[in-house]
C-alpha cells in the first residue's frame, strides 16, 4: 500500500504511508523535536482516531494536509506500524520535588475538590494508554503541554465527550507544566511511581 501523488514539493509516489510520517516523527516514531509527538508504541486505536479527525477537519493543525492523503487502509497501516515500534526515552527532565509531588497526586488521585479525575483512570497506571486513550509516558513535555493548553483554550476539541477540555480548564499553568515534565520522563514499561496510593 502506498501514498499516491505529491504532497507539497515532496514526491510521495511509491512510499509506504508511514514513510511520509517519518519526515517529522522519524521513521521509528521517536520524534527528535519536542513539538512533534513520539508515535512509537502509541496505542494504534488512538493514532487511527487522530488521523481520521485530522482528515475530517474535526482536529485542526498541520497534520490535516497529510491526513487528507490517506485512505482508510493506509491509516490502519500507519497506526499498526507505529504502535509496533519501540519507544526511546528522552534525556531526563529536571523535575523538582514539588513538581513531582503535584504531578504524582494529579496523575494517581486527581483532585476531588475541583472535580479533576485521576489521569490514571483513563491512561493507565503506567501511563501506557488504554483502548482509545493515548500513551503519555515518554512523550515530549513540550508536546504534552501544548496539547493540554490547546484543550484548555478550546482550540483542540476532538477529545471523547470533552473530557480533556473539562479537566484542562481546571488545571493551573504550573500543574500543566509539572504533569508534562513528569510524564515525559517515565517509561510505559515501568510507569510512574505513586507516592500517595497507600
Amino acid at each position: 500500500m502506498s501514498l499516491t501523488g505529491i504532497a507539497g514539493t515532496i514526491d510521495t509516489v511509491g512510499q509506504e504511508p508511514y514513510e511520509q510520517c517519518g519526515y517529522c516523527h522519524e521513521y521509528d516514531g521517536n520524534s527528535l523535536m519536542g513539538s512533534y509527538p513520539k508515535l512509537a508504541a502509541q496505542v494504534p486505536g488512538y493514532i487511527k482516531k487522530q488521523l481520521e479527525d485530522f482528515r475530517s477537519g474535526k482536529r485542526k493543525g498541520q497534520m490535516q494536509a497529510t491526513a487528507e492523503l490517506l485512505n482508510d487502509g493506509e491509516i490502519e497501516v500507519v497506526a499498526r506500524y507505529f504502535g509496533e515500534q519501540k519507544l526511546k526515552q528522552s534525556s531526563q527532565a529536571s523535575l523538582s520535588k514539588e513538581q513531582q509531588e503535584i504531578a504524582n497526586k494529579l496523575y494517581f488521585t486527581g483532585d476531588k475538590a475541583r472535580a479533576i479525575q485521576a489521569c490514571s483512570s483513563c491512561h493507565g497506571d503506567r501511563a501506557q494508554g488504554i483502548a482509545m486513550f493515548p500513551r503519555l509516558a515518554g512523550q515530549h513535555a513540550e508536546y504534552l503541554a501544548d496539547q493540554l493548553n490547546a484543550f484548555k483554550a478550546g482550540t483542540r476539541v476532538n477529545d471523547t465527550q470533552g473530557i480533556m477540555q473539562k479537566i484542562s480548564r481546571l488545571l493551573k499553568d504550573t500543574e500543566i507544566e509539572s504533569l508534562s515534565e513528569y510524564l515525559s520522563v517515565i517509561s510505559p514499561s515501568i510507569g510512574a511511581v505513586s507516592m500517595d496510593r497507600n
